[in-house]
């Protein structure tokens, strides 16, 4: 159908109207006389004949605004389509609308910037484009073009339109690099359309313009609006109309160009009045009757407020398509079709019916929820490339656009679908349902989405990435999205680059966290494996963070921690039995446990803080003391008071029974010693002499003496006979707060505020071993029961144990995260328990941390050890070696005495029947394994470093510092001296098959030898030189040796190539061992661990054991379990093997009782709790 343009005539002629009434006025007095005669006719001409060229172009113009026949066998209807401008001869129902937005595109009309909005589906771009735009296209002054969509690239859009104005689309692309570029442009691109023609408006209309927030990135949104701004400024002929649903007005205002949308137009909703006109006036111009005619009021009125326009598009569209040009619409017809909610309804049941039908079946539902996206909380259409559907989407989608609910276009190259309109959501019961059970999931890709652009707007910086709980969550989200609705590109790209960025991220943050844990697991084992848990659970399961984990495992004494108190833990103290744990605090109560740690009961009746506690001998009763000034008497088993006693002065601080049980002594700030009967609660004896507060009161084992602390700085010592003060130890510097008697009597050991612990002779007065180490007041002092060694326990958080009769201390104990106020051992001496002020009550292993055994014995270093079905023996510098019959329970040795100076090396038999020794002494001995000396080999010239069994149990091997390797039977016969190596030799092993031997020199080398002959095999250097131990593999494929790097080599035997190697140690190795099974080596290192190793694989496993000082040695059990390790802390030691990171996790997690805190976590910058990440390949 042609388009109608107004005439040229007439605008020439106005023109040349006002230039002949402009000349003639110009005429004066002074001109001549034929000229003022000509002047006149022509102003009266020109004055009758403009009013009439204006009343004719005024008419022109409403000729222009008038309806064009419709003359084609299209439907009138456009369904759900949106009407374009080839239907404006059936657009009804908006004139008023239209001659408004007319109105506001003239000169003087305003803002040329205008914002048309209205809710979806209410025809905003039918309005533009049928009703406005033919009406501005017929006008001279108007050039209209193409109107356009943003998609995703607004600027290669506004490219396509303009090259489309200017008559072709290939230089589309470079259009829209140019405005990219330089969006001043614009206007240069604009008056190119004119091509001469100045005077016209040029209009530009934005339709879907909600899409610059839903699908463009927000930047380029901006720069693209930006543009529009800076062209309307520029080009006062310019003018922008943006068309967009209503919801998204408030954040095109909220935007940096507001300017553009202060002056909406709203379209609203037709009124029944407009339906009817909607529905029967392109009826008409198409020759179709409705009957009844009542039938078209009956429409509109099912079509309600006109929200529903779409459907009832939809409804008529389906009606002319039933009975074409001409043709009559009946309420039959109407009633088939469903009505104005049924029409598209019954199309969509229709086709899903027949889809449903084929065998298999296509996703029908699940293939359209990748047209719906969520903006602003509702959903929205989206464009479907064709690369996102199989070939049962794909089925899906063609039987749609076969029915006109969908519509296919390309993008490019690829095909694009999208559905016809987004009514289809809403009226369709079967997608709604489906989008509303899947809105979550479709929200959050729309979340997604909009973190994706971010990142993409801003260069994609690695800051922009997700990380921890988001990362977690976005790949959940994606995971549970995948099938029912497609996540963009970008989306897809963003969430797999963040989770390798987050892999690498989190791996170093792992690492970071180990480090901080590794550095402090000595002294804080509990708060590393914190740590360690932290970076291996929620951040990476590195080989650092799997080291932190076992290296704090094996320190780690802590066994357990009560709470149930709401105030800190005054006094702790163990039944005789063991088997309940009374604890006292400032709330008030006295509370029992069992042995595991269970609260058994709660015991009342104090009216201050309870400071103080004792059981009796029988372990029947426990006495109180309090603040409050008393000291009360429990029944253990029936937890009621059965005494009270008051009478001092003031706050009563401690109590104790004496060893009969008939007797209590108290504490008090009073400055006096009291002592009960219990009984009856009468006071039998009043000790007075200190000269300030007495912190605290002991009986001695035998009762006939009592110990008590005081601020005066000093320990009391008195007769509990007659009260008589017999001694008076003076030398701490501050208040003493404690004091306590050793198990047989003869000492008292006391705590003070002078951050001391000090050991008296009771007998002399003398002070014996000061205990320094504590940085703040030693509040709490305990005995073991053997009287071996002492407990502190000190305001500075730490409780330490001691050799009592050294002084030394032996180890360190932190955990509790304020002050600690006491300490008891349990009576099997196996277990202590502390309170602190930190309200919790805590047990620790007071034997072992995670060794299965601990053998002591040994006065100095020991140097070695060996593992036989037998047992274990141990070698050490004092000289003795040691067969411990039974490991694990920790048995007695037997002492092998013999060797005159340091005992250097140890080796079983293979029988387990011998035993041979390398000494510093310069001789190999021989021993049975009852502890018998069978034989001496002193043909060495220099110390004998190591010795070694032939695999069939006739011969040894041993090296020496003489630089040479003897092979002799173990009488001494039959010797072999292989001689080559240029410098100390330190190590020896053979070959399982017994044919080869290896050794390793100071001088760097490994060499092999032929056990028979003696003959040199092959030489292995090692770069770092001093090679201080070598082992055979067990399937004799491998050799592993230690060099100076710290670091551990592996060759294959056969070819002499380097497999491995193996670092990871702080200190010099002294020792390694090959598990029975071959698959693990075992490293003992200066820096006091043992490090287990996947030898061919080149990584660290954990570690399985820490010492005190140097770890000289360490040995498998035959059965691969355990290992066994000899250290210059005079103990060997037996640990459970453990490798798997899953173990390692298992066991942390029942040595923890607390989780990082807040600050914790932000200081550390570990992120939120996660999900455990997949295991590291390391």
């Amino acid at each position: 159908m042609g388009r109608r343009r107004g005439p040229v005539f007439p605008g020439y002629l106005m023109i040349l109207l006002v230039a002949l009434l402009g000349l003639a006025l110009q005429v004066s007095p002074q001109t001549t006389h034929a000229v003022q005669e000509w002047a006149l006719p022509v102003i009266v001409l020109c004055m009758l004949l403009i009013p009439l060229v204006l009343a004719w172009e005024k008419a022109q113009e409403r000729r222009s605004l008038a309806r064009p026949v419709w003359q084609t066998d299209r439907s009138p209807y456009p369904g759900l389509d949106a009407f374009t401008e080839e239907d404006d001869g059936v657009f009804f129902g908006r004139d008023g609308e239209v001659h408004e937005l007319i109105e506001r595109l003239r000169p003087g009309g305003g803002t040329r910037s205008i914002a048309v909005t209205g809710p979806s589906g209410v025809g905003k771009s039918s309005l533009l484009h049928a009703g406005v735009l033919p009406r501005l296209r017929q006008q001279r002054a108007w050039i209209v073009l193409p109107s356009l969509t943003p998609e995703d690239d607004p600027f290669r859009c506004l490219g396509y339109v303009l090259a489309d104005a200017a008559g072709g689309t290939g230089d589309a692309e470079r259009i829209a690099a140019d405005l990219r570029d330089r969006p001043g442009d614009l206007r240069r691109h604009l008056d190119a359309l004119r091509r001469g023609r100045r005077n016209r408006s040029l209009l530009l209309v934005v339709d879907q313009a909600e899409e610059l927030l839903t699908l463009t990135d927000p930047e380029r949104s901006r720069a693209f609006l930006g543009m529009l701004r800076d062209g309307l400024d520029a080009d006062p002929k310019l003018w922008v109309v943006l068309v967009f649903r209503a919801e998204f007005l408030t954040a095109f205002l909220s935007g940096e160009h507001a300017a553009l949308f202060r002056h909406p137009f709203t379209v609203t909703a037709l009124d029944r009045a407009a339906l009817r006109t909607v529905i029967r006036e392109p009826a008409e111009r198409a020759g179709i009757v409705f009957e009844p005619p009542e039938l078209v009021a009956q429409m509109a009125d099912d079509t309600g407020d006109g929200t529903a326009l779409p459907l009832l598009a939809y409804l008529l569209h389906e009606l002319y398509l039933r009975v074409g040009r001409d043709g009559t619409i009946t309420a039959e017809h109407y009633r088939r079709t469903g009505g104005v909610d049924g029409a598209l309804t019954r199309r969509a049941d229709r086709v899903m019916r027949e889809l449903e039908a084929l065998d298999p079946a296509p996703p029908v539902l699940e293939t359209l929820l990748k047209f719906v996206r969520f903006t602003e909380g509702r959903p929205t259409r989206r464009r479907v490339p064709a690369s996102e559907l199989d070939a049962a989407g794909r089925l899906v989608v063609d039987a749609f656009v076969r029915e006109r609910l969908c519509t296919s276009g390309e993008e490019g190259d690829e095909a694009v679908f999208d559905v016809s309109h987004e009514a289809l959501f809403s009226a369709w019961a079967p997608l709604r349902q489906t989008i509303a059970l899947h809105a979550e999931a479709l929200r959050r890709l729309a979340d997604l989405a909009q973190w994706a652009a971010e990142w993409d707007r801003y260069g994609r910086q690695e800051a922009y990435l997700l990380r921890g709980e988001r990362l977690a969550a976005a790949r959940r989200w994606l995971a549970e999205a995948d099938g029912l609705a497609a996540a963009e590109p970008l989306v897809t790209e963003f969430v797999e680059i963040s989770h390798r960025s987050d892999g690498v991220a989190m791996r170093r943050l792992a690492d970071s966290i180990a480090r901080q844990a590794l550095t402090g697991f000595r002294t804080d084992p509990e708060h590393s494996l914190l740590l360690a848990l932290a970076a291996h659970e929620e951040c990476a399961p590195t080989p650092l963070a799997r080291r932190a984990l076992s290296a704090a495992l094996a320190v780690s004494r802590v066994r357990g921690v009560l709470r149930g108190h709401d105030d800190r833990v005054w006094a702790v103290a163990w039944s005789p039995d063991g088997a309940l744990l009374a604890t006292a605090s400032s709330d008030r109560t006295v509370r029992l446990w069992d042995a595991q740690g269970g609260e058994v009961a709660v015991l009342r009746g104090h009216e201050a803080p309870v400071v103080g506690l004792a059981w009796s001998p029988d372990g029947l009763r426990l006495a109180s003391a309090s603040d409050d000034g008393s000291v009360r008497v429990w029944d253990a088993a029936a937890r009621t008071r059965t005494a009270l006693l008051r009478g001092h002065g003031d706050m009563v601080w401690g109590v104790a029974w004496s060893p009969d049980g008939t007797r209590l002594a108290s504490a008090s700030r009073d400055g006096d010693i009291r002592i009960w009967d219990p009984a009856d609660g009468t006071a039998m004896a009043t000790l007075s002499g200190h000269d300030g507060w007495v912190r605290d009161v002991a009986w001695s084992p035998d009762g006939t003496r009592l110990a008590s602390a005081s601020d005066d700085r000093t320990v009391r010592i008195w007769d509990a006979a007659d009260g008589r003060e017999t001694a008076v130890l003076a030398g701490h510097e501050d208040t003493v707060r404690t004091a306590v008697w050793s198990p047989d009597g003869t000492r008292v050991a006391s705590g003070s505020y002078d951050r001391t612990a000090r050991v008296w002779d009771v007998e002399t007065g003398a002070s014996g071993p000061v205990l320094t180490g504590h940085a703040d007041i030693v509040w709490a002092v305990a005995w073991s029961p053997d009287g071996a060694r002492l407990a502190t326990a000190s305001h500075d958080r730490t409780i330490r144990l001691w050799s009592a009769a050294e002084g030394t201390e032996l180890a360190v104990f932190r955990g509790h995260a304020e002050a600690l106020r006491a300490v008891a051992w349990s009576p099997d001496g196996a277990r202590l328990a502390t309170g602190s002020n930190d309200r919790t009550v805590r047990f620790w292993d007071a034997e072992r941390a995670a060794e299965v055994a601990v053998m002591r014995g040994h006065e100095r270093a020991v140097s070695a050890v060996g593992w036989s079905a037998g047992g274990i023996a141990s070698a050490s510098h004092d000289r003795t070696v040691r067969i411990w019959d039974d490991a694990v329970a920790g048995g007695g040795p037997r002492v092998l005495t013999g060797h005159t100076d340091e005992v250097w090396d140890v080796a079983w038999s293979p029988d387990g029947t011998r035993l041979a020794t390398a000494s510093r002494d310069r001789t190999v001995r021989v021993w049975s394994a009852d502890g018998a000396e069978e034989s001496v080999l002193a043909e060495h010239g220099d110390w004998v470093r190591a010795v070694a069994w032939s695999p069939d149990g006739t011969r040894l091997a041993s090296v020496s510092d003489d630089r040479t390797v003897r092979v002799q039977a173990p009488d001494g016969s039959a010797p072999l001296v292989l001689d080559g190596h240029e410098d100390t030799v330190r190590a020896v092993s053979w070959s399982p098959d017994g044919e080869r031997i290896a050794t390793g020199s100071q001088d760097g080398a490994v060499l092999i030898w032929e056990a028979r002959t003696g003959l040199r095999v092959t030489a292995l250097t090692v770069p770092q030189g001093a090679v201080r131990a070598v082992a055979w593999s067990p399937d004799g494929a491998h050799i592993a040796a230690l060099s100076g790097d710290r670091a551990v080599r592996v060759w294959n035997a056969a070819e002499g190539a380097e497999v491995s190697v193996l670092s990871g140690h702080d200190g010099w190795l002294w020792s390694v061992a090959w598990s029975p099974d071959g698959r693990v080596l075992a490293t003992a290192s200066a820096d006091r661990t043992v490090r287990l190793w996947d030898a061919l694989a080149g990584r660290e496993l954990s570690v399985a054991a820490v010492h005190d000082d140097d770890i000289w040695d360490v040995a498998w059990s035959p059965d691969g379990a355990r290992v066994a390790t000899a250290s210059g802390d005079r103990t060997v030691r037996v640990w459970e093997v453990v490798t798997d990171g899953a173990a390692l996790v298992e066991r942390a997690r029942t040595r923890v009782f607390r989780r990082l805190t807040p600050d914790e976590r932000h200081t550390l910058m570990i992120p939120a709790p996660r999900p455990a990440p997949e295991p590291a390949d390391a």
